[in-house]
């Protein structure tokens, strides 16, 4: 191969790319080299590598055949300057073992060798300024590589799954560590953030499940979530002063961590921050810290320890944990605000009083609370999280403060026992989900302040028989009431509910009609007419024909309240006249009565019963017989 490359440099002033298969003879030599000697101007190939002509009359390397073990990239072809390197380049070049880039190089694109699974060593050269997204994601076997002062930035996932990856110095020219940029270098035992780093992304070192210790410089100002997520070796860290935010899940699962202290400057820890920290007995939080979210120490020694001195484990006026309280619990007046998941799944409490000081109550705060059978928000709640009372399927009752401006999604979702829900008119808007599975509930009104109904909010509350939807409604989302299928919409004719309920095959019914249950012809008055028209229906139904009847008849013929007009409500006439004639009472109100009467003799007897069938069975019969025909009989 050397023979080779000082050949073809003689010829092309270059250097060659070389293949899997190598050259043993001259004729070899001279037709690669005629190969490359006859390459396009504009784009074509040199070896194994292809490449193109930038606008500036430069070199980029555009791609190489899969197969290749070995490349050395020329500085030139046809005496351009070989400058970049371009995006998915070297990508899935599964054989490829070792790649050469010359100082020409400043610019290695976005996936250049994604999934080079044998790739076991690069250098990049001086002139590079950035790591690109991807580069070297799934180069298992590469074990070191050397990023040059040049560079200023590592960029999303750049060494994501290099799980070979021992040792990576990063140069003090580099000033910011993107998301996911050594996600899962599970090699990695130590790393020394330069002072130059201002910021480390989202993720960058998840998952580097050897990492025992890390230098965080005090340029750091910002730490994203799950920095550390799953580095459960690790054993000493140290947060600057100069950071403000500890963001989600940061050091989740670090199960090695037994100590952290919290600096002064810090102000907020997010959700999860020190989650699953199995070996964590020790932790300093300044008084400086206001906002905590929830589930930050879940599943930590220290937790424990607190749990045991007081059931409600209060930090800086945030309720962070009541999980192990039962009965009956009064949140003292100095808590502000109920962290995230702070009673999860507490089954044991039966009741709980929220003091006036209380401003939030945070995501899934009372998640799967069982035992809970009301609760009453007080006015100075401004936001309740998300799940807040999912699966709460014992609570019958709760009071929403005119304060609360959206129900969030999820928020009730599962508490089957409820039975009624009054949404406040300060409420703009109703998550998604927000009460999918309240099976319990019967009659909803969405009050005018109201504009928008998420998505499945109601999905399965397979009770509710009537929505009230204003005007103010605009959007409705998808599957909202799935599963509801004795719901009537009420609302204004020409307003959007109605187009929803027409486009989703909801029965609708405009909130000014009036009607009388009975009164189908809206006649003021019950009678025969009012039971051809029940009839009519029915005998239509049960042959496959449409009922016949407006949306607004069938909700006034709807005796039994089943959402349909039936055989069920012909029984009602029935067990009437059954009950009559034992000496009982019928269990019909008057206008049941009334209805029932077809030949309006002032009494429901065996002659409406005669009539109502003899109508049933000329209709059964395909007899289109009206009510004075039948009567006449």
């Amino acid at each position: 191969m050397k023979l080779w490359k000082k050949v073809l440099a003689a010829v092309t002033a270059g250097v060659l790319c070389v293949g899997s298969v190598g050259v043993t003879d001259l004729q070899g030599v001279l037709e690669s080299a005629g190969t490359m000697l006859t390459a396009s101007a504009e784009e074509g190939t040199y070896g194994n590598l292809s490449y193109g002509v930038t606008n500036a009359g430069e070199i980029e390397i555009t791609g190489c055949n899969i197969g290749v073990t070995s490349v050395e990239i020329p500085a030139e072809i046809d005496r351009k300057p070989v400058t970049s390197i371009g995006n998915n380049a070297f990508r899935d070049c599964t054989s490829l073992t070792e790649v050469k880039i010359p100082d020409s190089v400043i610019n290695i694109g976005d996936y250049a060798f994604y999934g080079c699974t044998s790739l076991t060593g690069i250098t990049i050269p001086d002139g590079v300024t950035s790591v690109g997204f991807q580069t070297f994601s799934g180069c298992i076997s590469l074990k070191e590589i050397a990023i040059p002062d040049s560079v200023k930035s590592i960029e999303n996932n750049a060494f994501y799954g290099c799980a070979n990856l021992t040792e990576v110095v990063i140069p003090n020219s580099v000033t910011r560590i993107y998301s996911g940029a050594f996600y899962k270098c599970t090699s990695l035992i130590e790393m020394t953030i330069p002072d130059s780093v201002t910021y480390i992304g989202e993720c960058a070192f998840c998952g580097c499940t050897n990492l025992k210790k890390i230098v965080v410089p005090d340029s750091i100002t910002s730490i994203g979530g799950s920095t550390f997520y799953g580095c459960t070796s690790l054993t000493e860290i140290t947060i600057p002063d100069s950071v403000t935010n500890i963001w989600s899940s940061t050091f989740r699962g670090c199960s090695s961590l037994t100590e952290i202290t919290i600096p002064d400057s810090v102000t907020s820890i997010g959700d999860s921050a020190f989650y699953g920290c199995t070996s964590l007995t020790e932790v300093t939080i300044p008084d400086g810290v206001t906002n905590i979210e929830g589930f930050v120490f879940t599943n930590t020694p220290w937790l424990i320890a607190k749990q045991e001195e007081n059931p409600l484990v209060i930090i800086n006026g945030t309720l962070i944990d009541g999980t192990t309280c039962t009965g009956s619990v009064t949140i003292p007046d100095s808590v502000t605000s109920i962290a995230g998941g702070a009673f999860d799944s507490c089954t044991g409490l039966t009741a709980i009083t929220i003091p006036e000081s209380v401003t939030s109550i945070g995501d899934s705060a009372f998640y799967r609370c069982t035992g809970l059978t009301e609760i009453a928000i007080p006015e100075s709640v401004t936001s309740i999280g998300n799940y807040a009372f999912d699966s709460c399927t014992n609570l019958t009752k709760i009071t929403i403060p005119d304060s609360i401006t959206s129900i969030s999604d999820y928020a009730f979702r599962g508490c089957t026992g409820l039975k009624t829900i009054t949404i406040p008119e300060s409420v703009t808007t109703v998550g998604e989900n927000a009460f999918s599975g309240c099976t319990g509930l019967t009659e909803i009104t969405i009050p005018d302040s109201v504009t928008s109904i998420g998505d499945h909010a109601f999905d399965g509350c397979t009770g509710l028989k009537t929505i009230t939807i204003p005007e103010s409604v605009t959007s409705i989302g998808n599957g909202t009431f799935d599963n509801c299928n004795n719901l009537i919409i009420r609302g204004y004719t020409g307003s959007f509910a109605e187009t929803y309920a027409r486009e989703h095959n909801i029965r609708f019914a405009d909130v000014n009609a009036t009607y009388t249950c009975g009164d189908l012809d809206g006649s003021d008055n019950i009678d025969s007419t009012d039971i051809y028209y029940a009839l009519y229906y029915v005998a239509n139904i049960a042959v496959g024909n449409s009922g016949g009847l407006t949306r607004e008849q069938i909700a006034a013929a709807d005796v039994d309240g089943s959402g349909f007009v039936d055989s069920t409500d012909i029984y009602y006439a029935l067990f009437h006249v059954a009950n009559i004639a034992v000496g009982n009472d019928s269990g019909l109100e008057i206008q049941q009565i009334a209805a029932a009467d077809i030949d309006c003799n002032g009494a429901v007897d065996s002659t409406d019963i005669y009539y109502l069938l003899y109508y049933v069975a000329l209709h059964g019969a395909g007899l289109d017989k009206s009510w004075s025909e039948v009567l006449a009989k």
